[in-house]
């Protein structure tokens, strides 16, 4: 028992590492993992033996062993998307997501902060579920209506503020809409003070993957069109990279 708990801690952390690449000091990982601090010191140092996290003065950041484990779920896709992915960092100078999806929450695969000194950042081990974010929308909508009923038969819809969607079938007209063309919006349904704009990519290789931009609420309507052209051009380039990839492997 003692040895799965000690993976169960060391998992903990690798969570709220991977949830914020630009690194976490020692005591802010004991925050977001309730460990104590002698106990989260133990495990970074076992992580970064592995290469699974580095440690260094700008904190505890993901390892090159850990990437490349990240990797293998998609065959490489962050890597391949990536460049288009900047480009929209570049057009927006918010904060972009590359997204699938685990059970019915949102896995982060990739992502650029907002350079900007007002900036939507996402919470350390915070975990979202899907239909709360505009990139998890996104990524229902590559579901079909009774997968995305049977995702979450087992509760009603989590309201994590006022504005979460509260209802499967606003859901589901949601993502119809989504599947005709639409943007996903996000309008403070994750949290208060923060705004998405996102579109899904499809199913690649088995692994659903969307995008999206998220900002502060405060520039969402002012953005918006820019936003949504910018958004509009990478979902096609990755689009495009993404057919490329299958070719390729064919």
């Amino acid at each position: 028992m003692e040895g799965i708990q000690v993976i169960a801690r060391a998992a903990a952390i690798l969570r709220a590492v991977g949830a914020q690449p630009d690194g976490l000091s020692l005591g802010k990982l004991a925050q977001a993992t309730g460990l104590a601090r002698s106990t989260v010191q133990r495990i970074v140092d076992a992580l970064e033996m592995e290469h699974l996290v580095q440690a260094g003065a700008g904190g505890v950041r993901p390892g090159w062993g850990l990437r490349r484990l990240g990797e293998l779920p998609g065959s490489g896709i962050a890597q391949e998307l990536r460049a288009a992915l900047y480009e929209l960092f570049e057009a927006t100078h918010e904060t972009i997501d590359l997204s699938t999806l685990a059970g019915g929450e949102v896995l982060f695969v990739d992502r650029f902060l907002s350079d900007q000194a007002e900036r939507a950042v996402p919470s350390v081990g915070a975990i979202y579920p899907a239909y709360t974010m505009a990139s998890g929308k996104g990524l229902l909508a590559c579901l079909s209506n009774q997968e995305v009923e049977t995702l979450y038969a087992d509760a009603p819809l989590q309201q994590l503020t006022p504005n979460t969607v509260a209802t499967m079938p606003a859901l589901l007209q949601q993502l119809d809409g989504i599947r005709a063309g639409a943007f996903a919006y996000d309008q403070e349904e994750h949290a208060l003070g923060r705004s998405a704009i996102g579109l899904p990519l499809g199913v690649h290789q088995g692994v659903a993957l969307a995008i999206s931009v998220v900002l502060p609420t405060g520039r969402f309507e002012r953005q918006r069109n820019s936003v949504e052209q910018a958004l509009q051009r990478c979902a096609e380039r990755c689009r495009a990279q993404l057919g490329q990839m299958v070719r390729r492997a064919s």
